[in-house]
C-alpha cells in the first residue's frame, strides 16, 4: 500500500513539474554580462547600449510569447504561439507579444524597442517585424515596428489596430486583445504597402527613407558627390567656350555700315503694356519624418535602430 502511494505521489510530482515548466516556459531568461551582452553583432556597443541591454531580459527568441505579467493561460499561450508562427511563416516578418507588470525603462516605447533590438528578433538583414507590449505597470499598450514593418504599418494602420486592442484591454480581455493584434496585423500584411508609404522604403540598415533619395554609405561617397558638384560649373564653361570657338567665322570688312544691316528687319512701332494683376502661390514644406500622405512616424531606439509604431493608455 505504501509502495503504491509512493508511486502515485511520484507520478503526481512529475506531472506538476512538467505543467509548471510548460506554464512558465515563456518567462525563462538568461543572464547578460558586460562581457557577453548577447545582442546582434550589427549593433555598435557604447555606454548607452550597454546600460539598455543589461536592463533588458534575455529570452529565447523562438518562443515569441513572453507573458511576464501572467495574463494568459497555458492554453491561450499555445493558441497565440500557433497564430504568431503562422504569421511569421506567411508574411516573412517576425512577431512578438510581451506582457510585463514592472517596467524598468523610461517608457513603454523604450521597453518595446529594447526588447526587440536586444534579443535576436527580426527577419532578414533589416530585422523586419512587429511587437506588441502590454505594460500593466503603466497601463499602456505599445506597438513597435522594425525594418519593413515600418512600411507595412503606417500610422493609420497602427491606430486602427490599437482601436481594437485597447477596447479589449479596458475590459481586461487580455487574450482577446492579443488575438485581435495578430488578426489585424495579418490583415494589413496581406494588403501590402499602404498608399501613404508608396514612395517610402527601408534602406540596407533598416532606416525609413524616401525612394530616390541620395544615400551616402561612407565619407568617401560624400566626397565624390561634392567633387562632382564642384566640377559641373567648370565643365559647363569649357563646353560653352568650345561651342563658341567652333561656331566662330571671320567676317570680311566693309566700308559701309549698310553692309551690316539686314534691310527690312527693323520695324519700329508704338507699343503699350497694361498691368492687370499679380498672384502668388506658396507650398508648405513639412519637416516631419513621415511621408507627405501620412506615412509612418519614425524614431530611433537606444540601439540606434529605426522604429515605427504607437501606443495608448487603457
Amino acid at each position: 500500500m505504501k509502495r503504491k502511494c509512493f508511486i502515485f505521489s511520484l507520478i503526481l510530482v512529475c506531472i506538476m513539474l512538467i505543467t509548471f515548466q510548460s506554464v512558465y516556459a515563456s518567462t525563462n531568461t538568461t543572464e547578460r554580462t558586460e562581457e557577453n551582452l548577447q545582442i546582434w553583432n550589427s549593433i555598435k556597443i557604447n555606454s548607452t547600449v550597454k546600460r539598455a541591454a543589461l536592463a533588458t531580459p534575455k529570452v529565447d527568441e523562438t518562443e515569441k510569447i513572453y507573458d511576464f505579467a501572467d495574463l494568459f493561460t497555458e492554453f491561450e499561450e499555445k493558441n497565440l504561439f500557433s497564430d504568431v508562427t503562422e504569421f511569421i511563416h506567411q508574411y516573412k516578418m517576425d512577431m512578438v507579444i510581451v506582457t510585463i507588470d514592472e517596467n524598468n525603462k523610461s517608457s513603454a516605447k523604450a521597453y518595446a524597442d529594447d526588447f526587440y533590438d536586444y534579443n535576436y528578433f527580426g527577419v532578414g538583414s533589416t530585422y523586419d517585424g512587429i511587437l506588441l507590449l502590454i505594460d500593466m505597470d503603466n497601463r499602456i499598450v505599445w506597438i513597435s515596428t522594425t525594418g519593413n514593418g515600418q512600411i507595412i504599418y503606417d500610422d493609420a494602420r497602427i491606430d486602427n489596430i490599437l482601436d481594437y486592442v485597447q477596447e479589449e484591454l479596458i475590459d481586461a480581455n487580455y487574450y482577446s486583445a492579443a488575438d485581435d493584434f495578430i488578426y489585424y496585423s495579418s490583415k494589413y500584411a496581406k494588403s501590402g504597402v499602404p498608399s501613404s508609404n508608396s514612395n517610402m522604403k527601408v534602406d540596407d540598415e533598416g532606416n525609413y527613407v524616401q525612394k530616390g533619395k541620395l544615400e551616402f554609405n561612407s565619407f568617401a561617397d560624400v566626397m565624390y558627390f561634392v567633387m562632382g558638384i564642384a566640377l559641373l560649373p567648370t565643365l559647363a564653361t569649357v563646353i560653352i567656350i568650345l561651342i563658341g570657338v567652333a561656331s566662330h567665322r571671320n567676317v570680311k570688312k566693309s566700308t559701309s555700315a549698310r553692309s551690316y544691316l539686314n534691310v527690312g528687319s527693323i520695324n519700329i512701332g508704338l507699343r503699350t503694356d497694361q498691368f492687370l494683376r499679380t498672384s502668388t502661390t506658396s507650398t508648405r514644406i513639412s519637416s516631419s519624418s513621415s511621408s507627405g500622405g501620412g506615412g509612418s512616424s519614425i524614431h530611433h531606439s537606444s540601439s540606434g535602430r529605426s522604429h515605427g509604431g504607437g501606443g495608448r493608455r487603457f
